[in-house]
This record gives structure tokens, C-alpha cells and sequence, in this order.
């Protein structure tokens, strides 16, 4: 096992194996996720946190679509942009143990963890017009980085050729 491989096998919360699953449509009515990372069904908000986390764990992107997937019924998802938000962070106490330089964690609005490392890159997309940073997720999911986040992460940026680039576990990413 890799540095990387522990340093997420010790964070990464597990998720369902929707990639085996392949089953027709359901017609439980329509989900949507807004752009701040709340879940509705059918107009009316899905207030219990631990069925979004239920939902979240068989989400997935495939083919241009987001779907709730499970062995027995497929439901798709409008997502307005990005599933997740990442609302805050901390850094690793793991990494130096694993060798790691200093590692960024991210924690999404569903109070999941994320290690900021090359299987969770941040990228630079379009959001509102703007370039911003998102940590893409296993099973095509993203997490848009939050405003707030976003402001502190730039304080620990350096400078390099016109851009500002953030180092987690041995890696780097442009976030601006």
C-alpha cells in the first residue's frame, strides 16, 4: 500500500460499488441537489443528514448524468453544480507518520474527509463566470471549494509564474 493509499484508506469514507450496479429507472419521483449542497426531493428540502449521507454513498457520474444507484433501481439527479461543497478544513496529523509532506483536509458539507493528494486533486473550473477550485471525488463526484475555504487556502498559496499554487501530500495544485 502507498503513502497516498493510507493516508486515504484512513480518511475516505467507503462508498457503495455502483460502477457493478445496472439496474432500470426508478420512478420515485425527482432529485435535485442545489448549488450550496442541499438535497430535495420532489420541491421539499431532505432534512435528515443521515439519509443525504445514505443518498451521497450511492451517487455517482456517469455518462454526462448524476444517478442514485443501487442493484435493484437507478434515479437520476439535477445537480445544479458540483454534489458537495467543502465547508472547511485541517491539516493532517497523519502524514508526517506516512512520510508525506503537509496534507490538506478537506471536510464537505455532509462532514465527510477528504485528503487533498493526487486520487483527490483540486482542478480549476467555471463557477458564476469565475475560476474556482474544486476537489474531484471518486466516481466522477466533485466538491466545489467554499468561499471561505477558499480565502484561507490562498493565504497558504505561493506565488509561481502568475499563478497561486497550494502543496498537499507531495503535490501541487494551481488554485488560481
Amino acid at each position: 500500500m502507498s503513502k497516498t493509499e493510507a493516508l486515504i484508506d484512513h480518511y475516505v469514507t467507503q462508498h457503495a460499488p455502483t460502477g457493478r450496479w445496472h439496474a432500470d429507472e426508478c420512478g420515485v419521483g425527482a432529485f435535485e441537489i442545489d448549488a450550496q449542497g442541499r438535497w430535495f426531493h420532489e420541491g421539499a428540502p431532505i432534512s435528515r443528514a443521515g439519509l443525504v449521507r445514505l443518498f451521497a454513498s450511492v451517487l455517482c457520474y456517469e455518462q454526462g448524468q448524476y444517478l442514485l444507484k443501487s442493484p435493484a433501481e437507478t434515479c437520476p439527479v439535477k445537480v445544479a453544480d458540483s454534489p458537495f461543497v467543502v465547508v472547511s478544513w485541517q491539516y493532517c496529523n497523519l502524514a508526517p507518520t506516512l512520510g508525506l509532506s503537509t496534507t490538506l483536509i478537506a471536510e464537505d458539507n455532509l462532514g465527510r474527509l477528504w485528503p487533498v493528494c493526487s486520487e483527490f486533486p483540486l482542478v480549476l473550473k467555471s463557477y458564476q463566470g469565475q475560476p474556482v477550485p474544486y476537489l474531484m471525488l471518486n466516481y466522477g463526484l466533485s466538491a466545489r471549494i467554499s468561499r471561505s475555504v477558499y480565502y484561507q487556502w490562498a493565504e497558504l498559496a505561493q506565488s509561481r509564474d502568475d499563478e497561486f499554487v497550494l502543496t498537499s501530500a507531495n503535490t501541487s495544485f494551481v488554485i488560481g
